[in-house]
């Protein structure tokens, strides 16, 4: 015997299936037995068929018994268990649609900012790659010119000892360049005092001279020992000064040439730094959309937990249904009979004990029962009567959400216009209509249960003057478009001065460029006269 549980308006009823002998083409098989002939006559005579005819008898169709000649009809069992519907609160689905509306333009402007992050790191690593071997290049032209540097240093100090030697300074006489020269300063002397009539004071001065003259030979044997040496292992003074001047010519290419690279270098990390400084806004930004986005994501997850509690005993009474079909499936009479009593009663006692129950009960069914054109008691609808669940009205226009504004870091100012807190009114408006409505069927329901509260049709539409409250979120409103309005111009403003700042930076650059190539051409021109200047 079977047992199998269907669905019966908010019951559940499980019938058992029929058992009896199967039919053949629509019709119960009642077999030949019945309908074959019967022969009278005397035992001796027989037909020539007889022994046939008893084969066939034999081997007929016919009831072995009573239950297949008359077949017991079905019996059926029926046992019925309350059914909850699931219900969407109308508030909670609401905000769930706003949340995942408001989750989608976090995510758009997420995936904005990560791409302009993407697009500038990459042109952050070009600009590295650029870089690198700029200046590794620079490194290189810095050892070679100190290299040469170091290489022309010996010469040059030759040089000048060369040039030390050649005069006296400003106490005292001139060096003599050999001891000969000094010999005749000292006999041309010696030769204006015997020979020549001068007087006693410039006679006297000559005499000091000569003492002076003499007091230098020391130096001047010296100075001609370090010459000769000096010419010994460097070779002539203008061979040292042909050594300097090319080495010089040499040195002014490489640093002509570094001077350039490090140009280059200095304009691509100038746009390296500004690259940095758009990184950190997008990197900012970036964690700022992320933070409001998982802010949504658990305003999701609460919204949704709500729902699930509100929705408890749906999926309690889910699980009783599934026993059941597992009991009836298993032909377990007993126990599902046990099971749906004890469901009929607890449901009966909660009923009949809590008011609040009942209100949810019906709140779950109303929407079954509409869909079928019932009423709150199950009849038939009227034509005049109005549907027991009002319908939505149609969405009021969207405000602006804040997350709009969040991915926009370098939006262009919107002209001086106001009408974007416009539409702003009406969704208040709206809804306070609508919490006005709510506040009419509740009313209704706690002063007549009789009255068909859900069949209430759309309220008309009355112009209200606007209440203070409502001018005042009108106001906030405006002052919030006039903030972000000043706030863009203020953007705007930096943006300008960014950008004044970067011009003047180049032009101060360029200026010190200029300054660096003056000063090294006229230290090429000092030590050119220097090289040019008499032995």
């Amino acid at each position: 015997m079977g047992v199998e549980v269907v669905n019966s308006g908010g019951f559940e009823v499980a019938p058992a299936p029929f058992e009896g002998k199967p039919e053949k083409n629509g019709k119960l098989d009642q077999g030949k037995g019945d309908d074959a002939p019967i022969n009278f006559g005397s035992v001796g005579e027989l037909p020539k068929n007889a022994e046939e005819n008893n084969n066939k008898v034999v081997n007929s169709d016919a009831p072995k018994n009573a239950a297949e000649e008359w077949p017991v009809a079905k019996q059926i069992h029926s046992f019925y268990l309350v059914k909850y519907r699931s219900y969407a609160d109308p508030k909670i689905k609401a905000k769930l649609d706003l949340a995942d509306k408001e989750l989608e333009k976090l995510n758009k402007a997420r995936t904005g900012v990560l791409d302009k992050l993407r697009a500038k790191r990459a042109e952050r690593s070009e600009l590295f790659d650029l870089l690198d071997p700029l200046k590794s290049e620079r490194k290189g032209f810095n050892t070679m010119f100190d290299e040469k540097r170091k290489e022309m240093e010996p010469l040059q100090q030759a040089l000048g000892k060369l040039r030390s030697n050649d005069g006296g300074s400003a106490r005292g006489p001139a060096i003599c360049s050999s001891e000969e020269e000094l010999n005749s300063m000292i006999y041309s002397y010696q030769y204006r005092i015997q020979h020549e009539s001068i007087p006693l004071t410039e006679e006297k001065q000559i005499l000091k001279e000569i003492r002076l003259l003499e007091g230098t030979r020391d130096k001047v044997i010296a100075n001609a020992a370090m010459r000769a040496k000096i010419k010994e292992s460097m070779g002539q003074k203008d061979d040292i000064q042909g050594q300097v001047k090319l080495m010089g010519a040499g040195l002014d290419g490489v640093k002509k040439e570094r001077q350039a690279i490090s140009a280059r270098i200095n304009e691509l990390s100038e746009k390296l730094k500004a690259t940095k400084d758009e990184i950190t806004v997008l990197e900012n930004e970036l964690k700022t959309v992320s933070e409001k986005r998982d802010k949504a994501y658990s305003n999701i997850h609460d919204l949704r937990r709500q729902r699930d509690e509100t929705n408890s005993e749906y999926y309690q009474n889910r699980t009783v249904l599934n026993k059941a079909r597992d009991l009836a499936a298993q032909k377990n009479i007993s126990e599902l009979e046990v099971l749906a009593n004890a469901e009929v009663e607890k449901f009966i006692s909660l009923w009949c004990s809590k008011k609040n129950f009942r209100e949810d009960y019906e709140k779950r069914i109303l929407q079954s029962l509409d869909s079928r054109q019932l009423s709150r008691d199950g009849r038939m609808r009227n034509p005049d009567e109005k549907p027991l669940i009002a319908p939505e009205a149609a969405p009021s226009k969207a405000t602006p959400s804040e997350t709009e504004v969040v991915p926009k870091a370098k939006a262009k100012p919107q002209p001086k216009e106001e009408p974007v807190s416009a539409p702003k009114p009406d969704a208040t408006v709206a809804q306070n209509t609508e919490k006005a409505k709510d506040a009419v069927k509740v009313k209704n329901v706690a002063d007549d249960d009789d009255d068909e509260v859900y069949g209430l049709g759309k309220p008309q539409k009355e112009e209200k003057p606007v209440d203070a409250a409502t001018a005042k979120e009108m106001r906030k409103q405006e002052e919030i478009a006039k903030a972000k309005q000043a706030m863009e111009r203020k953007k705007k403003l930096a943006e300008k001065a960014a950008a004044k700042a970067a011009i003047r930076a180049q032009k101060e650059a360029e200026k010190k460029e200029k300054k660096e190539i003056t000063f090294s051409f006229l230290l090429y021109l000092n030590a050119l006269c220097i090289l040019l200047s008499p032995f």
